[in-house]
């Protein structure tokens, strides 16, 4: 690397290639510098994956090196090494971030006792609270729709606004979202925060599309479905589904509500074998399948709407079709499902439906479960070897375990495969893994300073509208019935999240997160002091332990050492190249931690050393 600048300081130069060197004039034609790793998260093909343990970096002198080789570890359990690395990846990929706390406590444990512990969980959240709470304070006085019926502060999730309450509904909301940040925030180490939003992309609800249906109950409904998702995020499949069936919030979202004996709806019937069960490819029904499932379910209804809490569905004959084909296609082993003569029989054509269709396309559900996992928790590329070695047995796994969502996950969090080096450090940071991750795992304190409930919901709504509104991903707010495009869709997938307005975004807030900025009062800052102290004297003291240690807890894979080198001179040494003007400056820190000069002098070492790391294009993968 000899004297030359490091390459790739500027994140926003790096992923939308613009060089220092860019254009000053609208007129001018020089084409700027295009970086490698941008043209790797903008490629639109699937790429193999690179056996290193070191991220291939750019040094202006050597080409960059693309993702080479096949991969053929299965799901036999891990035995390699269990280290920071390997401890960091698991949290990253089953939780939000990967702090030195926890990470600390799992290397005390075995791989299996490690990923044992992160599914084992209570099933409702104790942090912030059981529920999310009622922030703001408007009064009918305030104007229509402001009909609120708990006090700020209280739990209104159990509460319905009996007459129309749009103002009312529309704050509900937004206190939900806020209070699912916080959750993420300040929840212990576990699987269950992931495997809810996995569960929500696959099989989603628009929060606003409900509530443009029912401004009565809406904010209920769908924390309703929330919680369903939640509490059954590791159990049965099968149950679960059938559950998301009849549920008050699925019924309005995909128009099974609005389902008549006349004109059975099919959206809900489409979309359960589209994308729940059975997928597109291979396409294992047909369009009168579709129909003769719509036919099957119609006449789930919501009873009671504008009623007091809980809103409810039930069976009724009155809308339920009777007069249509029930016979179903080859795929289905040409099974009928007869129209039933009493509302006892006419209702049992539910579960008579979805027998057969666990049944018939086990196979084919179970690989399609499994393919959404293993992309969703390892990497998107599935090829003839993982098809063979990962996909299959799992999908065998989970029939097995007649749909058991919790062997499944355990054995690929166990696996060889999981721990691969081959699916370290491909994946690109969702944007709530960004900044919910690089909240906890620099320990950054969104806690109001006044510790109410109305001045603290705001900071959390604020990240939720900073990813929504900038990032393109938040919670309650999918973009389609489908999910997030980064999930599922071929062949880009994880290279969604990126694009020229999402980089510089990211980028703006990891700064602002550095610089420090005010939420409604509250300063928002990384504490790089205590961040620093977490870790050894002796190892802070040495600027070259200092490196590897901040590169090893907050980059996915090691980096070139003479990339360190140049980091740590320009970072920690002023250029001078002399270790000792470092350890002088933390020793003299440690020796009096109050001396506010020895505080500025260590102090914007150590930021420029984090912006350094945090701005790295790595940082945006796991």
């Amino acid at each position: 690397m000899g004297t030359e600048k490091l390459q790739r300081k500027d994140f926003l130069k790096s992923l939308t290639g613009l060089s220092k060197n860019k254009p000053t004039s609208k007129t001018e034609n020089t084409p700027p510098t295009i970086d490698p790793l941008f043209e790797k998260y903008s490629r639109k093909s699937l790429g193999n994956r690179q056996y290193s343990e070191t991220l291939a970096v750019q040094d202006g002198q050597t080409e960059f090196l693309n993702r080479v080789g096949t991969i053929s570890s299965g799901i036999a359990a891990y035995t390699g090494a269990w280290t920071i690395n390997e401890v960091k990846h698991l949290l990253n990929r089953a939780s939000y971030g990967a702090k030195k706390v926890d990470i600390d406590a799992l290397l005390l444990q075995s791989t299996s006792a490690a990923v044992d512990s992160l599914l084992s969980f209570t099933p409702n959240p104790t942090l912030p609270s059981a529920a999310p709470l009622r922030y703001d304070t408007y009064t009918t006085a305030d104007g229509p729709g402001y009909n609120e019926t708990v006090a700020t502060g209280a739990d209104w999730t159990t509460t319905n606004i009996p007459y129309t309450g749009f103002g009312a509904q529309y704050y509900r909301r937004l206190g939900h979202q806020a209070w699912n940040w916080g959750v993420c925030i300040n929840d212990a180490r576990s699987v269950r925060e992931k495997m809810q939003l996995f569960w929500y992309h696959f099989i989603p609800v628009g929060f606003e599309d409900i509530e443009n249906i029912d401004d009565r109950n809406s904010a209920t409904l769908t924390h309703d479905y929330m919680k369903l998702l939640r509490n059954n995020c590791l159990g049965n499949f099968k149950t679960l589904l059938k559950s998301i069936s009849k549920t008050p919030a699925m019924l309005y979202y995909l128009s099974n509500h609005f389902s008549t004996a006349a004109s059975p709806n099919e959206n809900f019937a489409r979309e359960l074998l589209e994308l729940f069960t059975i997928g597109k490819v291979p396409q294992n029904y047909t369009e009168s399948d579709i129909q003769a499932a719509s036919r099957v379910l119609s006449g789930w209804r919501i009873v009671n709407t504008g009623s007091v809490y809980p809103v409810v569905s039930a069976f009724n004959s009155a809308f339920h079709n009777t007069t249509g084909s029930r016979l179903f296609s080859s795929n289905f082993g040409n099974q009928s499902i007869p129209a039933g003569t009493n509302p006892d029989t006419k209702a049992a054509e539910f579960d008579a439906f979805f027998e057969m269709l666990f049944s018939q396309q086990a196979t084919t559900i179970a690989k399609y479960i499994c393919r959404r996992l293993y992309r969703f928790f390892v990497y998107y590329d599935i090829d003839t070897n993982i098809e063979a070695n990962v996909i299959t047995p799992l999908a065998n796994l989970l029939i097995t375990y007649n749909w058991e969502i919790s062997p499944v996950l355990s054995t690929l969090l166990k696996s060889e495969h999981f721990y691969d080096i081959a699916n370290r450090g491909v994946m690109i940071k969702s944007p709530t893994d960004m900044i919910i991750g690089l909240i906890r795992s620099l320990n950054v304190n969104t806690a109001s300073t006044l510790g109410t409930t109305e001045t603290q919901y705001p900071i959390w709504l604020y990240f939720q509208s900073y990813s929504y509104n900038y990032l393109e991903q938040g919670f309650g707010n999918p973009p389609t019935v489908a999910g997030w495009k980064a999930y599922y869709q071929d062949p880009a997938y994880y290279q969604n999240w990126i694009n020229s307005e999402t980089v510089q975004r990211r980028e703006n807030l990891i700064k602002a997160f550095l610089n420090g900025f005010t939420l409604y009062g509250n300063p928002i800052k990384i504490d790089v002091l205590s961040y620093a102290s977490q870790f050894p004297t002796t190892d802070v003291a040495d600027p070259n332990t200092l490196v590897n240690t901040f590169i090893q807890y907050l980059l996915p894979k090691d980096i070139p050492a003479s990339y360190k080198a140049q980091i740590k001179n320009s970072a920690l040494l002023g250029g001078t190249g002399n270790d000792a003007n470092w350890t002088t400056a933390w020793n003299n820190y440690v020796s009096s931690p109050f001396n506010t000069t020895y505080i500025n002098v260590v102090t914007p070492k150590l930021r420029a050393l984090l912006q350094t790391i945090l701005t790295f294009a790595e940082y945006q993968l796991m």
